[in-house]
């Protein structure tokens, strides 16, 4: 085990530990099984991959269910290789004069399936009888475009906007907005990521979804629905 996976390791068990001690998983795991699923889907903190990257967890706020999905102080994770990823397009943002806000990444596997039962449309949530959103590995992030120092930017649409405008595939009129959107697509791309269709604020890193097993109920040991 190298330095940088060492301290890694130190940083997410003490993290983890913290959110345990302060209920910030909403009793949804005991601290056993938050360290298992970090273990296995290689989690590490957001803020540990990408030193300088700003973290807003949206469902610690609220969520298309009208509650949150998280409580507030969760951490927020990704997996090894795809924060690794995330670290060369902030850095390629950061030439530019922007950086990343990260709105959500890993996603437990029961926040998943809340948010399921409160959109149920496939088209921005993957059905539970389809298998669990990439979020629920950590290979798959929302983020926005700041300022270097954490301003907000105009970007298409607020978070979770479930209509046409927030297609990755910006159309409006408005010159600052798409350059935005252009200038966040392209280091994302450029760092190994794609995009999808209805979300401009999702990125997939396929890279690491290759080499991760598709789970199955059984094996998150969860009770689909």
């Amino acid at each position: 085990m190298n330095l940088y996976r060492s301290l890694n390791t130190f940083a997410l068990i003490s993290l983890v530990s913290a959110a345990f001690a302060s209920s910030a998983f909403g009793g949804l795991f005991d601290k056993d099984e938050i360290t298992r699923k970090a273990k296995k889907y290689r989690l590490v903190p957001v803020k540990i991959a990408v030193p300088g990257i700003s973290v807003d967890l949206q469902y610690a706020k609220t969520s298309a269910s009208g509650k949150p999905l998280y409580k507030s102080g969760m951490v927020c994770l990704i997996n090894d290789s795809t924060g690794k990823k995330l670290r060369i397009a902030q850095a390629i943002l950061k030439k530019q004069g922007y950086s990343i806000k990260v709105w959500d990444a890993w996603r437990p596997p029961e926040a998943h399936i809340a948010l399921w039962n409160a959109v149920k449309d496939p088209k921005y949530v993957v059905p539970p009888s389809r298998g669990l959103s990439w979020h629920c590995y950590g290979v798959s992030v929302d983020i926005t475009l700041v300022t270097s120092d954490g301003k907000a930017l105009k970007m298409p649409t607020e978070y979770d906007n479930f209509t046409n405008r927030a297609a990755s595939n910006y159309v409006g009129g408005d010159a600052n907005i798409a350059k935005h959107v252009q200038a966040l697509q392209a280091a994302m791309r450029e760092a190994g990521f794609s995009t999808i269709r209805s979300e401009w604020w999702h990125f997939d890193d396929h890279g690491s979804r290759s080499r991760i097993r598709k789970a199955t109920a059984a094996d998150l040991g969860i009770s689909m629905p």
